[in-house]
């Protein structure tokens, strides 16, 4: 179980209030245990109405990305911002399991070590099939799902792919590294931003390492079986019965014009926003990203 005391006085996130903007609500951070390996989590807020478990995206992102957010979010509420396994200050599975299963076992574990019961969960990219495949597997443990951002059309790494044996990505500056990172077509803020690029390496001998597992899209534990491959988003989709939001960048290309006339045929339920933004919503239209979810979780 969580030590809420040793929480209230974990160091500062490293980034001070004024550099971005947030209001001044109290946060910490923790660990959690979780299969091979432990969980990073931000906490803000304190108790009150239905709790919200946000994840982040994959290339690249981490619960750092999501501060500014949370924070406006959690004038009411506790809100909870974790980094996947393999990412940021989360540990690296020895096993190399980084399944749908494992990381949908990581969220359960979260959620039952901060003592909630059915808390509103929101994933943005990657997380999106990964929260939508939660909602349809565990019905009863949640209260409503957001999705931002998040690219139904894509396919996953087929079931049993082995994808072990990776170089992690080491760069010979931060300038390096966010040259890197700006290339992409939706360019996320760790191209943009050098305080935050600072925040997502780690210095090694040979420079600046990304706090990525080279092999997080591993989908088979070294020595085990296949996880499950939530791919088919669609029948995952049909099987939700919690309301759920897609918040979706008007500039970004997850959401073509077929996959949205798609979705709103055949789920007509579904509520949706949109922000004037690339992919990374939280950086570019984090105020359009809280007007959306306040309205869809109060």
């Amino acid at each position: 179980m969580i030590d809420r005391r040793r929480l209230l006085q974990s160091a500062a996130l490293g980034l001070s209030l004024a550099a971005i903007g947030r209001p001044a609500i109290a946060d910490n951070t923790g660990r959690v245990a979780s299969g091979d390996t432990s969980i990073f989590f931000r906490r803000f807020g304190n108790p009150g109405k239905t709790p919200l478990l946000v994840m982040h995206g994959a290339n690249y992102f981490d619960s750092f990305d999501w501060i500014g957010v949370c924070q406006k979010l959690a004038g009411d509420r506790e809100v909870v911002a974790f980094d996947h396994r393999g990412f940021g200050e989360s540990g690296w599975s020895p096993s190399k399991d980084y399944s749908i299963d494992a990381k949908m076992a990581d969220m359960r574990a979260l959620i039952a070590a901060l003592g909630w019961k059915r808390p509103d969960i929101m994933g943005h990219s990657a997380s999106g099939r990964i929260a939508t495949s939660f909602a349809a597997t565990y019905p009863d443990a949640l209260e409503k799902l957001v999705i931002v951002d998040s690219g139904f059309a894509r396919e996953e790494a087929p079931a049993g792919a082995k994808t072990t044996g990776n170089t992690p990505l080491v760069f010979a500056s931060v300038e390096a590294a966010m040259e890197r990172f700006a290339k992409l077509a939706q360019v996320p803020r760790v191209g943009r931003d050098r305080a935050r690029a600072e925040q997502a390496l780690q210095k090694v001998e040979a420079g600046y390492q990304l706090k990525r597992d080279p092999d997080f899209q591993n989908a088979t534990p070294v020595g085990g079986t296949a996880g499950k491959r939530e791919i088919d988003v669609w029948d995952a989709l049909a099987r939700i019965t919690v309301p759920i939001l897609i918040v979706r960048g008007l500039k970004s290309d997850r959401y073509p014009p077929e996959v949205v006339a798609r979705v709103q045929k055949e789920f007509p339920k579904i509520a949706w926003a949109t922000a004037d933004s690339y992919h990374d919503i939280p950086f570019y239209a984090p105020d359009e990203l809280v007007a959306a979810v306040s309205k869809f979780i109060a």
